[in-house]
């Protein structure tokens, strides 16, 4: 069976926001907010690593389902019930999915983690 690196990165993220005071989890909550183009893009580059292979089937579904099928005013733009370790995650591992596509690296699947 195949380690899901998505939710290790969770898992090693919650403990992270966990330890910050409430005001400045407040603040990175609201700062990981998406709008309809970022969620778009998300999605897309999710699924576009699933396609190529540089995420499994269940690393892709994590991040399918924190955002859900079609952006949510609730929750910054995630589904309700997705926590800051989660959207922080996502954000981190989409940022550097699209980066490497602008700049024509080739990422190796064990970059991710």
């Amino acid at each position: 069976m195949t380690k899901n690196r998505v939710a290790t990165m969770i898992d090693r993220m919650r403990p992270r926001v966990a330890a910050l005071d409430v005001e400045a989890a407040k603040k990175l909550d609201e700062d990981m907010a998406v709008d309809f183009s970022d969620h778009f893009a998300y999605q897309e580059a999710q699924a576009r690593a699933h396609v190529e292979g540089l995420l499994s089937p269940e690393e892709a579904t994590i991040v399918y389902s924190s955002l859900g099928e079609i952006m949510s005013d609730e929750n910054g733009g995630w589904t309700k019930g997705t926590d800051t370790a989660t959207k922080v995650t996502v954000t981190k591992l989409i940022g550097e999915l699209i980066s490497a596509r602008v700049e024509g690296r080739t990422l190796k699947p064990a970059r991710l983690s």
